[in-house]
């Protein structure tokens, strides 16, 4: 892996998500793999770690409003999302600004409609890809081996069966997908609006 795939991996978010303890155990081991071949993945989680301490910190003590604003955007890291440039969009997350997603749909034509369905790419090189759905119809149950996929409500709501789990989303909602697990999605409103987002293993 070189350091553009390390980058990708960064800014994938497994490493925030590791460290809330929100990913399954497969995708943990999978993790604390990278960090044993990877050791600056160790002091990347080393200060994400201590962002989330201080956070708590901070929160606990009730502190002014600008700090908290201050914390959390380091957290979030939303400074570091620009839309400026379709080919170069930033990985979508647990923190994603949705609001910023939104925005940048409403200024993308969407294509006609099959099957229910409207799809459009926004975000394909040899590691990424990221499409915009709009969908009318449930979508079908599948996995994945080679590639995370995640995505980001932005409009309707949906519920999403992953293996066991059943979980009700709405704008907003970021969801990861384990690897190997079976997942479909049903939509519940006239339509859903979501980011999907792949990214190679």
């Amino acid at each position: 892996m070189d350091m553009i795939d390390l980058q990708l991996y960064l800014e994938s978010g497994i490493l925030e998500l590791y460290v809330l303890d929100d990913l399954s155990p497969a995708e943990r081991l999978e993790v604390e793999a990278m960090i044993v071949k990877y050791p600056i993945l160790k002091d990347e989680l080393f200060e994400i770690e201590a962002c989330l301490e201080n956070f708590a910190n901070l929160n606990a003590s009730n502190p002014a409003a600008h700090l908290e604003d201050i914390t959390i955007n380091s957290i979030l890291k939303s400074e570091n999302e620009q839309f400026d440039d379709l080919s170069n969009l930033p990985l979508i997350h647990k923190f994603s600004d949705f609001s910023k997603w939104q925005n940048l749909v409403n200024n993308t034509d969407i294509p006609a409609f099959e099957y229910g369905k409207a799809v459009k790419i926004l975000r394909q090189d040899e590691r990424v890809c990221q499409m915009l759905v709009v969908s009318m119809t449930d979508i079908e149950q599948e996995t994945h081996k080679n590639e995370h996929e995640s995505f980001l409500i932005l409009e309707g709501e949906c519920k999403c069966v992953v293996g066991e789990e059943i979980r009700f989303m709405k704008a907003g909602d970021f969801m990861p997908i384990p690897l190997h697990t079976l997942h479909h999605v049903e939509v519940l409103s006239e339509r859903v609006t979501a980011i999907l987002q792949h990214v190679a293993v």
